[in-house]
């Protein structure tokens, strides 16, 4: 299976895990190749709205660059969302992560497997309205 189709199954997966949980969903086709920065998905409910960045990744870091990071951050804030980076791990669960939680170098934002299953919220937490 492709990286592309990986992803956008992942993607899938956790938006219809979303939406039977009653939030309303929009899923942005194609958003890491469109000219204007946004999120993968957006999930929203009358009390919770996430902007969502989602990796499907098997390595032991997980590797986002500054500006993509930066970018989808800024468009969170001015449209007032909390913003999310959903990484699916292979034959593991979704934990959700938000941006202070990776280490900044220069050029990226990084976090390894163990520190993100450590801190990260699970689904679960996130459906029963876990915050950060």
């Amino acid at each position: 299976m492709s990286h592309y189709n990986k992803g956008a199954a992942a993607e899938r997966e956790l938006m219809k895990i979303l939406e039977a949980d009653g939030f309303s969903m929009a899923r942005v086709a194609g958003s890491g190749s469109n000219p204007l920065p946004c999120p993968d998905m957006i999930a929203m409910k009358k009390t919770k709205k996430y902007a969502i960045e989602c990796k499907s990744w098997k390595g032991a870091h997980l590797v986002l660059s500054k500006e993509q990071m930066d970018e989808i951050a800024n468009w969170s804030e001015n449209a007032g969302i909390d913003f999310l980076i959903a990484w699916r791990m292979p034959r593991k669960k979704w934990f959700f992560l938000n941006q202070k939680d990776f280490n900044k170098t220069d050029k990226n934002f990084l976090i390894s497997a163990k520190k993100a299953k450590e801190i990260g919220l699970t689904l679960n937490s996130i459906l029963n309205g876990g915050v950060f």
